[in-house]
């Protein structure tokens, strides 16, 4: 890395008495009950702990999430920010943990991510596209099935974040989550669901039945666990096998799905989503292909 263009951020710890900060308090309190306050709360999670880019979503665990705010730095960016609710938020360690039903708190993604994560389909083929190095994630729980996540992300060309920007952001949340259960008592700001949840579904039907036309039970579980960046060994752990048994079962994902790379699994999920029928249990892989066909016949 070229450390004329690296960033050296701080941690706040000893910040609680600036004026800029209890300025910044004071307008969340302002803002409460008004539209402001998600911009506001970002004001303060941005100071106390400076990103390059930040914003808040929605994640619910029967539908999308929905983006509410993002203030991003474009630099190496690849991909667009709305490709994510398109369906590799399925994959996100981040979103994985809300559905496994996390407290409300702060979560940096090397504490959460699985061992092989940056080695991972979802890695490789859409996370470092995005121009981010690390990232943390503020998550409020409105209630079981609705989080409000306020992202905190440093680009390739700053430092990591660090213990103590973790600390800094944990012990300035009880005054944020004060004043976000008293505004969303309000039931006139609860966040908007989107109209048309079946992308979601889709999603959904897609890590069920995805190559299920095509491999044994156990290799859909080895797959499963390969997309979402577990290294062979961890798999073995969970699946209660060995690590030599996995790696056969990769080695027979890849050969009976015809790829040849981590980024080729990646694209072939994708791709298979729009195709997946919620109301049935057809593999939407199966689906795709047929799709695929005709065109591949009418190349030739």
């Amino acid at each position: 890395m070229d450390p004329q263009i690296t960033k050296h951020y701080q941690g706040h710890l000893g910040i609680l008495l600036e004026p800029a900060l209890v300025a910044a308090l004071a307008r969340v309190q302002q803002d409460v009950g008004k539209a402001g306050l998600i911009a506001a709360v970002l004001d303060v999670l941005d100071f106390v702990c400076p990103t390059d880019s930040c914003g808040a979503l929605v994640f619910y665990r029967q539908q999308k999430p929905l983006s509410l705010l993002h203030r991003f730095h474009p630099v190496a960016r690849q991909v667009d920010a709305d490709i994510y609710s398109t369906g590799p938020y399925a994959l996100d360690p981040q979103y994985r943990l809300f559905l496994q039903g996390c407290d409300s708190g702060a979560y940096w993604l090397r504490d959460i991510a699985p061992d092989d994560f940056y080695s991972s389909p979802y890695y490789q083929s859409f996370y470092s596209k995005t121009g981010v190095a690390d990232s943390i994630d503020v998550l409020w729980r409105i209630d079981d099935d609705t989080a409000l996540v306020f992202f905190m992300q440093r680009n390739i060309h700053s430092n990591d974040f660090t213990a103590a920007d973790l600390m800094a952001l944990r012990l300035i949340l009880p005054l944020l989550s004060a004043a976000l259960s008293r505004h969303y008592q309000l039931a006139a700001h609860l966040p908007q669901r989107h109209s048309d949840d079946n992308t979601h579904l889709q999603v959904e039907c897609t890590l069920s039945n995805f190559a299920s036309s095509l491999l044994t039970k156990r290799e859909r579980d080895v797959l499963l666990y390969l997309l979402r960046g577990y290294s062979s060994a961890l798999t073995a752990e969970k699946l209660n096998t060995s690590d030599g048994t996995v790696k056969i079962h990769r080695k027979n994902i890849y050969r009976k799905l015809e790829i040849g790379s981590q980024a080729e699994l990646f694209s072939l999920f994708i791709n298979c989503i729009p195709f997946a029928r919620p109301d049935e249990q057809t593999d939407p892989l199966a689906l795709y292909q047929q799709a695929q066909s005709p065109r591949m016949k009418t190349s030739l």
